[in-house]
């Protein structure tokens, strides 16, 4: 087997890439009736999974990945299946961006509708269900300005999912970092809080981060392919993995491993408030261990992958 295919197959399986011939099974009517009958209305945490496809994946990882340092956004084509979003296919927007936001103007949402018109010309009817963006180095989860804006999203199409996909930390691991969000209703308060959540988190996001962590909820992700998409990715795989092979995990993120071992340094001395920890200065203790874990297990794959490069190779 050759080395390309075996480090392919490893992809797959760390990122538990499940194959699935029926998932592309599309009809309007049923799509409809579901729409209609709006069943979220009535549950808060409704939808439970997000299943997307990995070829979208992919592109918005590719996407991201332009961004550099800032963040980008795109729209999301797909369905629902009861209390699953099913994603398809992503579209990219030409947004106002920088490090911290991202902001849709007309003209990218003008780009959208030529966008959807020439796929309706071949036969692409999905609808969108979401709408993705990115957050370099600084992890999964969503902001003040993206609960606003997935809240606004909610209120006008109802069935509609946030992602946020953090392509450094992905190239980082090797593994696929990404998050699906749904926002509470306004005034509503969940009776369960993930102590948890803030790992891995910058200390200057952490307070906007406790500011709206109960905010929203977090949906399973799950990745899928068929045949065609598995022929793709794997084409894509075997044409690149020479020039990954010779990138470096440690030099082309030492930015990233240095502002993560000194946000270690910061959070060693930080206050949490107590009215979001809970448990003080205890509580304290074991996110520190825990971030320090973290940055422990990043930083020995990136030695490891190196030691294996300069043992096979020089």
């Amino acid at each position: 087997m050759q080395v390309e295919q075996v480090d392919y197959q490893q992809f797959v399986e760390r990122n538990n890439i499940l194959p699935d011939e029926s998932i592309y099974h599309f009809n309007q009517d049923e799509q409809n009736d579901f729409i209609d009958k709006k069943p979220w209305d009535y549950s808060p945490n409704y939808f439970k999974k997000c299943k997307i496809s990995i070829a979208a994946v992919i592109k918005m990882l590719i996407h991201a990945c332009l961004g550099k340092n800032n963040e980008v956004m795109g729209l999301m084509q797909g369905r629902c299946d009861k209390e699953t979003f099913i994603i398809y296919d992503v579209i990219y927007l030409n947004a106002e961006a920088s490090e911290v936001n991202v902001t849709l103007t007309p003209e990218a949402m003008g780009e959208y509708v030529q966008m959807i018109e020439m796929l309706e010309t071949v036969g692409r009817v999905h609808p969108t269900v979401g709408w993705y963006h990115s957050h370099p180095s600084y992890g999964c989860w969503l902001s003040g300005t993206d609960v606003q804006n997935q809240r606004l999203q909610q209120m006008g199409y109802g069935a509609f999912v946030a992602v946020v996909i953090d392509p450094i930390r992905t190239m980082t691991n090797q593994k696929v970092d990404i998050g699906a969000f749904r926002v509470y209703p306004d005034g509503y308060r969940p009776l369960k809080q993930n102590q948890d959540d803030n790992i891995g988190i910058p200390t200057q996001k952490i307070k906007d981060f406790g500011a709206y962590h109960d905010k929203y909820y977090s949906l399973d992700i799950e990745i899928f392919s068929n045949s065609i998409d598995s022929k793709i990715v794997q084409g894509l795989w075997e044409r690149y993995w020479g020039v990954r092979l010779s990138q470096s995990i440690l030099e082309d993120n030492q930015l990233y491993f240095r502002q993560c071992l000194c946000d270690l340094k910061d959070k060693c001395f930080i206050k949490y408030e107590q009215s979001y920890q809970g448990s003080g200065q205890q509580n304290n203790e074991k996110q520190q261990i825990k971030e320090a874990q973290k940055f422990s297990v990043e930083l020995a794959g990136a030695l490891l992958s190196e030691t294996v490069k300069q043992i096979l190779f020089q």
